[in-house]
């Protein structure tokens, strides 16, 4: 099991949350992004110290789709698209989608922590607060820290956080 945790950091007057692994190297920046048809103060790029690039951005809402969200992904090669499992993201936050052959699933799980699946597989878990009371990211050793995957699961983090507002905003309107 690898470690992460998320680091902020100003470089020459530009704001970026650099990923960091057990050894504090940087692995990856996040970034905010603009990206067509998402809405602008909720879209992300994530770049890896490779070079290789992922944004994700939320779709922007149609009154018709208000309460399913879609998520725009853009890779140098390719655009994916994941939404919300309808019904269950009432309840908890759920995303899916296909990324190349492989089915990714990222979930809230029963501790209120982030977890991603891929075909079915364990891969990552992000805790708000990790043990040293950061927001950490605890992914299967075969998960490669470079890879478009890891990127994604590092970006969808900061669309459970936007979930978790607004249901609580809901929440609170309810009491």
């Amino acid at each position: 099991m690898k470690q992460y945790q998320f680091k902020l950091s100003v470089d020459s007057n530009r704001k970026v949350l650099a990923i960091e692994d057990k050894n504090n190297e940087a692995v990856g920046y996040v970034e905010k992004a603009v990206l067509k048809n998402c809405e602008e103060q909720n879209t992300y790029s994530y770049t890896s110290i490779r070079g290789t690039t992922v944004i994700l951005g939320l779709k922007r809402r149609r009154f018709k789709d208000m309460n399913i969200s879609k998520y725009i992904i853009v890779t140098d090669d390719a655009q994916h698209v994941f939404k919300e499992k309808p019904g269950r993201n009432l309840i908890q936050f759920k995303v899916v989608g296909q990324l190349d052959e492989h089915y990714m699933k990222v979930e809230e799980n029963s501790d209120g922590d982030m977890e991603a699946h891929i075909d079915k597989k364990y891969v990552a878990t992000v805790k708000e607060k990790g043990a040293d009371g950061n927001t950490a990211i605890m992914a299967d050793s075969e998960l490669d820290d470079l890879s478009m995957k890891f990127g994604i699961i590092v970006l969808m983090y900061f669309m459970y956080k936007l979930y978790k507002r607004e249901t609580w905003d809901v929440a609170k309107l309810l009491e």
